[in-house]
């Protein structure tokens, strides 16, 4: 009578466990992919705000490379080539950027900004005109002013 019972309860954990692995292989790697991309986040934010301009430029080329169609990948790239002295290769990012789908009125006033760090000045009174008036941020007026 134990014995039967006993054989009964393992069958059913059995069968209850076989169920349990639903999981494939692509929800791990999608799992993993979700993870590494906010370690990715982290990385890119220590790169622009602490790491050497140019090192930081080399990170998020390769980092494009890739991944090309990321816009924040593209962000940090076009931040780390001002900070890096090179105004009209950031100016040439933040176009691309601002004529995607994904971006956004901010995008366009560094736009300006790399244009004025450039040396373009025209160009520069140009994008800024194109931002509503009700757009309102310190980089803004800053660059207006």
């Amino acid at each position: 009578m134990r014995h039967s019972v006993f054989a009964a309860l393992c069958l059913g954990g059995t069968a209850f466990l076989s169920a349990c692995n639903g999981s494939s292989d692509a929800q791990v790697q999608r799992a993993v992919k979700d993870v590494n991309v906010i370690d990715e986040s982290n990385l890119n934010d220590i790169m622009l705000t602490v790491g050497d301009p140019h090192e930081a430029v080399a990170y998020f080329q390769g980092a494009l490379q890739k991944d090309p169609g990321r816009v924040d990948l593209m962000r940090g790239l076009a931040k780390s080539l001002a900070r890096g002295g090179k105004p009209t290769e950031a100016a040439a990012v933040w176009e691309k950027i601002t004529t995607s789908a994904d971006g956004t009125m901010d995008d366009r006033v560094m736009l300006a900004d790399a244009y004025i760090r450039a040396n373009q000045w025209d160009k520069a009174k140009q994008t800024l005109n194109t931002i509503p008036p009700t757009h309102e941020t310190y980089d803004r007026y800053r660059l207006e002013a």
